[in-house]
């Protein structure tokens, strides 16, 4: 019988857990977007900056995580639909432990472990970080809405400039504005909370996505164990998140559409208008063919008297 050491049997599960993920297949646009078909009733999007993302190279997206991460799929879906861009999202180890793990490894999700991140940027795929995690995912009522938890968390910096990958800044906003916390259960695991919040159908949004200019990090040369060159990476990217946080919150703010009783509301008006134009038309053409009628009895008549 042959037996394996403990280290080979690590070094074998590792290699298949290396070739699970590279040989991940997306699902096609059409199966992706039916799978959305929940989300599309109550959550319109509006995306800034598809333009400034550079067609044929991986980039590592890096972004804010909203309460309850309810616009993880959403970022997905519009990247994938628009961009023809399948993001692989990195999740905290403990996601993979609930009920939920199976499905996030269905949509190309990975363990957020750096020989993961290794693995999937040396097969040149495009990866989504939250550096907040678990944190801005069940954040504390008393944090304010958006505010970014990093801490001082370099490691998405040192994996870009270890590949040598541009990393696109990504904001989102509109899901924390649906809720108020009510209470914060706490979890006893790193001094996280579950935020128990309320909603109303009132207050259900559009969701606003920004994607800025891309940030390079070739210029570090792959010293990614030199702390000035990490922290410089994350300082910028933490900017460039933050100023497109200000700017979609800007916005959002004087947008007419911004809730959804307002979306359905000028769907509404639009209907109407619609519907009194073709009257109108309608009604238009049956005066002209009156009119028409009437002359031709006039020149009829007047022709049999003459």
């Amino acid at each position: 019988m042959i037996t394996l050491s403990v280290d080979r049997v690590l070094d074998v599960e590792k290699e298949v857990s290396r070739h699970d993920i590279v040989s991940f297949k997306p699902p096609s646009k059409s199966v992706m977007n039916a799978l959305m078909a929940p989300y599309k009733p109550f959550f319109a999007v509006e995306t800034t900056g598809l333009e400034r993302i550079p067609d044929n190279t991986p980039h590592f997206y890096v972004s804010n995580h909203s309460l309850y991460g309810i616009e993880m799929p959403i970022v997905l879906n519009e990247l994938y639909q628009k961009k023809g861009v399948f993001l692989r999202g990195l999740a905290d180890h403990f996601h993979f432990a609930t009920h939920n793990g199976p499905i996030l490894k269905r949509f190309g999700a990975v363990d957020g472990t750096r020989d993961n991140v290794d693995v999937l940027m040396e097969a040149g795929q495009n990866v989504l970080v939250y550096p907040g995690g678990g944190h801005e995912v069940l954040k504390h009522g008393s944090v304010p809405r958006y505010e970014l938890m990093w801490k001082q968390r370099l490691g998405f910096a040192r994996l870009a400039i270890k590949h040598g990958y541009p990393i696109i800044p990504t904001a989102c906003v509109g899901t924390e504005d649906m809720f108020d916390t009510i209470s914060n259960i706490p979890t006893g695991f790193k001094g996280m909370v579950v935020p128990i919040s309320v909603t109303t159908p009132c207050r259900i949004q559009k969701i606003y996505m920004w994607f800025g200019n891309p940030i390079q990090t070739t210029q570090y040369n792959g010293e990614y164990t030199n702390d000035e060159y990490a922290k410089e990476v994350r300082d910028l990217t933490k900017a460039a998140v933050e100023r497109g946080l200000r700017e979609l919150q800007a916005k959002q703010s004087v947008d007419p559409e911004r809730y959804m009783v307002d979306q359905y509301a000028a769907k509404i008006r639009n209907c109407f208008s619609t519907s009194q134009l073709v009257s109108s038309s309608s009604n238009g053409k049956e005066e002209k063919k009156a009119a028409h009628e009437v002359r031709d009895d006039v020149v009829d008549t007047r022709q049999k008297q003459a």
